[in-house]
């Protein structure tokens, strides 16, 4: 044989594709892997497609079998959860406690106050007073101490600070005659034995701060013993509070002055312009001094939120939007 031929010998049996000549050109021969590659190349995308649909089709069915597992395991609570429908009890089938409600007259403020009053719960008539003249959170509230309302003096500060729990904002507010009374009858019902470290309103076996569930129970029993009709828990307080700041606080603010003076000043906003002028302060202190007025009993307001116009939801929300608002350093 001539190894000097153009041709060379091919072995049949290698080749998946072209078998129709033991014999081929260079060209051929590339061409003819050129062939082999582009098959294998739809096999391989082929298999690797088919391997796609199968991992495909094995992660759906563990996720059924994951749900089925689900559903079974979960309670007739967590079943109306699922289906958007109000359930009445809690994950573990205890019933949900009910959303606390403010009080709709003065007659259930004075009612919820005679009630600790008559029984010589001072410390939770205190709670009561000061918890609906401030308007704090329960957590903010009963985490304070002496020296935040006392000087070293003994002399009760013109206002108390804190920084809230749940939003980390600075909250500067008055110390209102309403509770400044409150503080008064409280520290002579116990001949003044405080001292600055003490919590204002501490728990009775410990001495300690006291467990916002007891603060919640302390109030939600007093509603129950009332008769009252309304659910009455911590946070009734703080709706209160925001009902009668939204009821009997009257004042207005000139925004028309407010707009020319941002533009004075070229402020991005109004609230940068209300701030500047302290005048957010001055309302937050107005309100609460309103409120004082009707912890007193100096106002002529009885009904609230009744005949002006403006729903519970709008009322319940203020307090909130005060929050929003608080000032701070530009």
């Amino acid at each position: 044989m001539n190894m000097e031929h153009d041709y060379i010998y091919r072995d049949t049996s290698a080749s998946k594709t072209s078998r129709t000549s033991i014999f081929e050109t260079d060209a051929e021969k590339v061409d003819r892997l050129q062939r082999d590659n582009a098959a294998l190349t739809v096999e391989l995308a082929t298999e690797r497609s088919r391997r796609k649909d199968a991992e495909e089709r094995v992660t759906t069915l563990e996720q059924q079998l994951n749900d089925a597992l689900s559903r079974k395991r979960r309670t007739k609570a967590e079943m109306a959860t699922a289906t958007n429908e109000y359930n009445p009890l809690k994950s573990d089938g205890k019933p949900k406690a009910k959303p606390a409600e403010p009080i709709r007259s003065y007659e259930d403020f004075a009612a919820i106050q005679n009630y600790f009053w008559s029984r010589g719960k001072m410390r939770d008539w205190a709670l009561w007073t000061i918890g609906v003249s401030l308007g704090l959170r329960i957590s903010d509230l009963l985490s304070l101490k002496i020296s935040a309302f006392l000087d070293e003096n003994s002399k009760i500060r013109p206002r108390v600070v804190i920084i809230e729990q749940k939003t980390h904002k600075l909250n500067n507010c008055l110390i209102t005659p309403s509770v400044v009374d409150a503080l008064m009858k409280y520290f002579d019902s116990i001949d003044w034995k405080i001292s600055r470290d003490d919590y204002l309103f501490p728990s009775g076996k410990t001495k300690g701060k006291m467990y916002e569930e007891y603060g919640w129970k302390i109030l939600s029993d007093a509603g129950k013993a009332l008769g009252l009709p309304i659910n009455i828990g911590s946070h009734t307080m703080r709706k209160s509070f925001a009902n009668i700041a939204a009821c009997v606080d009257k004042q207005t603010i000139d925004m028309n002055a407010i707009t020319k003076i941002q533009g004075l000043l070229n402020h991005s906003n109004q609230q940068v312009t209300m701030r500047y002028l302290n005048v957010y302060q001055e309302m937050f202190d107005r309100a609460r001094l309103a409120v004082s007025d009707f912890v007193l009993g100096k106002t002529n307001v009885n009904i609230l939120a009744a005949g002006n116009g403006v729903t519970l939801d709008d009322i319940i929300s203020r307090l909130d939007e005060i929050d929003s608002r608080l000032p701070q350093t530009d």
